[in-house]
């Protein structure tokens, strides 16, 4: 037990001193405004406050735990770094010399990301415009190595405590854009579709449509067979996330209607688990992702809990709050589309917080940390490149005891992609080693 010291009881401060300590280092604490309570007590102490007292373990606060409002500027830190970049460094000979509370609190409720920030094609929050980008720290779970260390420097305060270790776990998730490159798509585009091969001469995927037609097991797109055995193979955790919205530009799956598209849900969700993958529509009209949860429940008849929104589109917090109001617990977003990395600083499920509403949720964050398309068509790496990257980020997650998530599509598991497949293959194999 921990004994924790401070001006005022807030909102933020419950909540970044659950994170910190309850979610990532694992052991418990107690908030107290008495100042002879503090004193008088016997645990373990620090003091999170303004002025240093004579305290043995002092951390000067910054403002930002203690304000209700959003404000504009920006953090800063410096360039030149061990280990990570030190945000709201402190002006006194304090324990850290710099406020590690305020530095998980704006990083962990994404705070930057509710400010006006240069949007990308798709109205997302654009990875380089990131502190994290800008700081190189983006490929290290710089907030987990900041209460890493924390917790070591406390343990030498005081050689009583006990941290419970975290256990590392991988959890591999596939996206079903498309389910079927061809079949159960319809009469009319399919029609569409074959016209159009036919004039740009494409007799192969003529071919290939029409057979896709008559026997959907063929189609290329379906690819389930092979993730699956992958998975049992390798006794890896398995998640897919169903778009299952209406048709437009960006959202292209198989009518829900469709028997073909049914059978097949319900036939993977007898063996995996099974999210939804809210469409590119309902960024714009959040309730849709309603609509879509009860399409998806009735096909596979059963609850379903987890998202990750479609495109990787994520209006704070208006998405939040749509998933909560329709019952979803768990979110799988958190993952940049261009880079790669820790989109959070953290490496680990965490409660999010709304920032605008200045109170805690029950929704859960898990932060993905690659995915096949950012490193294939947004960085352009070469499959050995790749597999470096993957195995730099799956390192440092293993030593944090981390939740590690990969994001691929079932469409990258065709046999043009069978480097990519083997990319896939090295990642689930190398997640079963733990470095000591």
């Amino acid at each position: 037990m921990i004994l924790i010291y401070t001006d005022y009881i807030t909102a933020r401060v419950t909540y970044t001193m659950d994170l910190v300590f309850k979610t990532v280092i694992n052991t418990s604490f107690e908030l107290t405004t008495s100042k002879e309570v503090f004193n008088n007590s016997k645990l373990s102490k620090i003091a999170y406050t303004k002025v240093n007292e004579g305290f043995d373990v002092f951390i000067k606060s910054d403002t930002l735990l203690f304000e209700t409002d959003i404000k504009i500027n920006l953090p800063t830190a410096e360039n030149n770094f061990v280990d990570f970049p030190k945000f709201f460094k402190s002006n006194t000979n304090d324990f850290l010399g710099y406020d590690i509370f305020a530095m998980v609190f704006y990083f962990a409720t994404r705070y930057e990301e509710y400010l006006n920030a240069e949007l990308d094609e798709h109205q997302r929050f654009k990875a380089e415009n990131s502190l994290a980008h800008n700081y190189n720290c983006l490929q290290i779970p710089f907030l987990n190595l900041a209460i890493a260390q924390f917790a070591e420097l406390l343990k030498q305060k005081f050689p009583n405590l006990y941290f419970k270790k975290r256990e590392f776990s991988f959890l591999s998730t596939v996206d079903i854009d498309n389910a079927f490159a061809f079949a159960n798509k319809g009469f009319q585009r399919n029609v569409g579709g074959l016209l159009k091969d036919l004039a740009s001469l494409k007799f192969k995927q003529v071919a290939s449509r029409i057979i896709s037609n008559l026997d959907e097991e063929k189609d290329p797109y379906n690819t389930f067979q092979l993730i699956n055995s992958l998975s049992k193979e390798t006794q890896t955790a398995l998640y897919y996330f169903v778009l299952i919205g209406d048709y437009s530009a960006y959202d292209k799956n198989p009518s829900f209607k469709s028997r073909g598209f049914k059978k097949l849900l319900r036939t993977l969700s007898n063996e995996n688990s099974i999210g939804l993958h809210p469409s590119y529509a309902s960024f714009n009209h959040p309730e849709k992702i309603e609509i879509e949860k009860t399409r998806l429940e009735d096909i596979i008849e059963k609850k379903v809990t987890s998202a990750r929104c479609h495109f990787l589109r994520i209006k704070f917090p208006d998405t939040y709050r749509q998933f909560i109001n329709v019952g979803i617990t768990d979110d799988y977003t958190m993952i940049y589309a261009s880079q790669s990395g820790y989109r959070t600083g953290l490496c680990v499920p965490y409660n999010w917080f709304d920032l605008e509403r200045n109170e805690s949720t029950n929704l859960t964050i898990h932060p993905s940390a690659i995915m096949e398309g950012t490193l294939r068509d947004y960085n352009k790496y070469s499959p050995e490149k790749a597999t470096e990257v993957i195995s730099q980020l799956l390192d440092q997650s293993k030593k944090q005891g981390g939740e590690f998530i990969s994001v691929w599509h079932n469409d990258s598991f065709v046999p043009s992609q069978k480097n990519w497949i083997e990319v896939y293959k090295k990642l689930l194999i190398n997640s079963k080693s733990i470095n000591s």
